[in-house]
């Protein structure tokens, strides 16, 4: 498995937890919301695992819509502070590890 398959995926694994972390109590999150932003998340997992480069590389803007999160929620929320941080970072890291990634496979297409 190369490198950037593998920090894609943990990447992703990382995103879908930190997710999850929405549903821990006391953090008053409504289920809907977790429901919310966790399903779309799992539309790009068959892809990510066979090496579907459109996957990869649609999965990367995604990401951005977890990454506006992330930021809006670190700056504003403080109860949800360590969320936002995880999701910036995590989003971050799968975006730039997808979009080279599907590069890597676009170049091995060529040849």
């Amino acid at each position: 498995m190369h490198p950037l398959k593998a920090i894609s995926l943990l990447s992703w694994f990382s995103l879908m937890v930190s997710q999850l972390y929405l549903l821990w109590p006391g953090l008053g999150i409504d289920t809907y919301w977790v429901i919310l932003l966790a399903v779309p998340l799992l539309f790009p997992l068959k892809g990510l695992l066979f090496d579907r480069r459109y996957t990869y590389q649609w999965v990367g803007f995604m990401t951005m819509v977890y990454f506006c999160i992330g930021i809006s929620l670190l700056v504003s929320n403080p109860q949800l502070r360590f969320y936002g941080f995880g999701t910036t970072i995590f989003s971050t890291t799968l975006y730039l590890s997808a979009i080279y990634h599907a590069r890597l496979l676009g170049l091995k297409a060529k040849r």
